[in-house]
């Protein structure tokens, strides 16, 4: 259900009231499919979200952070140009349709004002945003240009006159009203999966869990922010977490056959000792022969020994004995490979928690950006490859006045570990499970119980045990947490620990 064209007329209706005379202060397109508009309104400034994802098309405020692109797209360019710096005069929508439309007066390159029309319409996979000149009622340009062998109905394209989509029978409409209980922006829970958002008490979803909200903007926030299907930052994790698993796949496949290889070194014995025997019964053997039984001497049993029938005893003697050289010399780098093998696995189990972990565009770049310098993964654009972010760990403050940070990265785990943090600052992590480096910056003060545990319950919260409880929490001085040579990002090693079990805790 989400966003219909009920809560669209609820939003529309809100609009009207608070942006009257707002003005445009920022124009923003954080993706190819959103524009976020940053308004000056008489209650404060605000925040205007246009979405025109296909499986999440919507207008609201927005109390959410967007990351922008470095370079602006053009249809950004276009609305910066057009409608920065205007003033709304009002707003309206298509009643019955998910339809709504801002008049905005701006001023021209002549200095005339002039009236502009920015229509938004979130109807799915057909969603657009159409700026049109609201004298001559042709467009401008649209965000999606559609030309007749798209649509024979209507085109959207540059100079062509705005022709409003074809109206619904508005069944749809009246079936949700015969449901409604009263009017309250709620999100429904399927169990712990979210399900809908409206902005009335449906009474077809009696038997879900539901929240409130103050108003359906935040309700629409909360709902398609926390929708797997709708959260952009959800989707690049989860295409993260396939790329790390398809790396963690090869590294598996890789210590397989390293341990097979291994495992047939280990046997390299067996062709010394036919070797040996080989040397010490040549007489034995027959030109052409293909194998010979010989007696060994080691403990009397009857031993077959194949030969290469193209050389002589002695040949195959010596072959016997550079198979054995060979694989002995090999056992030893096999098994420096398998070392290898397994801290890359450690290194991309511990990558993959740092992305579940994860919240923003930001710390999925910067955990990017470490697989490509660990040489994990290719970075194609030379604008990536150059941004270097300088590191900015989460910081909070405890209940009891003492400050601590957390890495959002491998990275920034060294980082906070073994530049921001003192020898006599307090370093937490969990215990044998993959999560965040916590510093806890105490000067050397000594620390009471209530200090250590809501730390270490920080520690757990940004670890694989989140979900859990009762998580085991190593904590340490940092003067005993070591950096072993050529150790992969966030790979320590310590000493002199003590360990604390707590229920994970979300900082405020």
């Amino acid at each position: 259900m989400g966003y219909d064209a009920l809560v669209a007329s609820i939003v529309a209706k809100d609009l009207k009231n608070e942006l009257v005379q707002a003005k445009i202060e920022k124009v923003q397109q954080p993706e190819v499919d959103e524009i976020l508009l940053q308004l000056h309104c008489i209650s404060g400034r605000k925040r205007l979200l246009i979405s025109l994802a296909p499986n999440g098309s919507r207008v609201h405020f927005t109390e959410l952070t967007y990351e922008n692109p470095q370079d602006a797209p053009s249809f950004c360019m276009l609305l910066r140009k057009h409608i920065q710096s205007g003033r709304i005069s009002s707003v309206g929508y298509t009643e019955g349709e998910r339809i709504i439309y801002f008049d905005i007066e701006t001023v021209n390159e002549m200095g005339y004002c002039v009236n502009k029309r920015l229509i938004a319409e979130t109807m799915g996979k057909h969603s657009n945003l159409i700026l049109v000149d609201s004298t001559s009622g042709k467009i401008i340009d649209a965000l999606k240009r559609l030309s007749i062998d798209v649509n024979r109905y209507r085109q959207i394209l540059p100079g062509g006159l705005y022709v409003a989509p074809p109206a619904s029978d508005g069944s749809y409409v009246e079936k949700i009203k015969a449901n409604i209980v009263r009017q309250c922006p709620i999100v429904y829970f399927d169990n712990d999966k979210i399900k809908d958002v409206h902005a009335y008490e449906l009474s077809n979803y009696e038997s879900l869990r539901k929240e409130e909200f103050e108003n359906i903007h935040q309700a629409l926030d909360y709902f398609y922010s926390h929708k797997k299907e709708t959260n952009k930052q959800m989707q690049k994790a989860d295409g993260m977490i396939r790329s790390i698993n398809t790396l963690l796949d090869k590294q598996l496949l890789k210590k397989q056959r390293l341990l097979e290889d291994i495992k047939k070194a280990n046997d390299a014995d067996v062709y010394r000792m036919k070797a040996e025997l080989l040397n010490a019964n040549l007489h034995l053997c027959k030109p052409g022969d293909k194998s010979v039984k010989v007696i060994s001497y080691y403990d009397g049993s009857e031993v077959v020994i194949e030969l290469d029938e193209k050389l002589s005893a002695a040949k195959n003697a010596q072959h016997y004995y550079k198979k054995y050289a060979k694989l002995k010399s090999s056992a030893k780098e096999k098994l420096a490979q398998l070392e290898t093998c397994e801290k890359d696995i450690e290194y991309l189990n511990s990558v993959q928690s740092m992305v579940a972990l994860s919240t923003t565009y930001e710390e999925l770049d910067l955990i990017k950006q470490e697989l490509a310098d660990q040489g994990f993964i290719r970075i194609r654009t030379a604008s990536q490859r150059n941004k270097k972010s300088k590191p900015k760990p989460r910081r909070f403050k405890l209940s009891t006045g003492y400050e601590v940070l957390v890495g959002r990265s491998n990275t920034e785990n060294d980082y906070i570990t073994f530049k921001m943090g003192q020898k006599t600052d307090m370093w937490f992590h969990t215990k044998d499970i993959h999560g965040s480096h916590l510093v806890l910056l105490s000067n050397g003060e000594e620390l009471d119980a209530d200090t250590i545990y809501e730390a270490a319950g920080i520690a757990a919260y940004f670890s694989k045990g989140k979900d859990s409880e009762n998580v085991p929490v190593d904590y340490v001085p940092l003067r005993y947490v070591k950096k072993p040579n050529r150790a992969k990002p966030g790979m320590v090693i310590f000493t002199n620990n003590k360990t604390v079990w707590v229920n994970p805790i979300e900082p405020k």
